[in-house]
């Protein structure tokens, strides 16, 4: 008869722990249905914040398109005022550099009394390519300036694209806290 009561013991103990294991599952579901109905009420906040964020980068999207459209005319007016005549203005200058070269140097030559001119159209032959030489410095900065203002424009196209994927993202901190499924017993 000793078995009996063993096997009674056993059967109790473990309806016992069925009875404790089913209280900790009704205790879990009312806090799910707490957490459930607390998210309910938060959620239009969530949706009015996204609207309000989707609204903003609408706003920003569309001054980027305004800025990208402007610097490009800006610098196709660049390009079609400024380049040719930098590009003829050197072209004149080289020249007229070398007309005058030479025909002062032949001259300079023919004659010991031109000696005077000679020195003196050396220097203007070195005051032009002075002014050959800024000439081509202010070429090379107008296209370090050109290529800055394409450059801007990239940046910004690539600042839209990120604009856009960050508007597809969830905001990091308006994300509910997982909600633990049901049937979930912790180990």
């Amino acid at each position: 008869m000793t078995v009996i009561p063993g096997l009674v013991r056993r059967a109790a103990a473990e309806a016992e722990r069925h009875l404790r294991g089913g209280i900790g599952l009704f205790v879990r579901v009312g806090r799910d249905l707490e957490r459930s109905v607390e998210l309910g009420r938060l959620l239009p906040g969530y949706i009015e914040r996204v609207t309000i964020l989707e609204q903003a980068v609408h706003d920003q999207d569309a001054e980027l398109r305004t800025i990208r459209t402007e610097l490009d005319s800006l610098v196709g007016q660049l390009n079609d005022r400024l380049l040719p005549r930098i590009d003829e203005r050197m072209d004149d200058t080289e020249r007229d550099l070398a007309a005058v070269a030479t025909s002062l140097i032949r001259t300079g030559r023919d004659t010991a009394g031109n000696g005077a001119r000679l020195e003196s159209a050396e220097r203007r032959i070195g005051d032009l390519r002075t002014k050959i030489a800024q000439l081509e410095q202010r070429t090379g900065l107008w296209r370090d300036l050109q290529s800055t203002v394409a450059r801007f424009g990239d940046d910004l196209d690539a600042m839209r694209a990120r604009m856009a994927l960050r508007a597809a993202e969830p905001p990091a901190d308006a994300s509910p806290a997982p909600v633990q499924n049901i049937t979930d017993r912790p180990a």
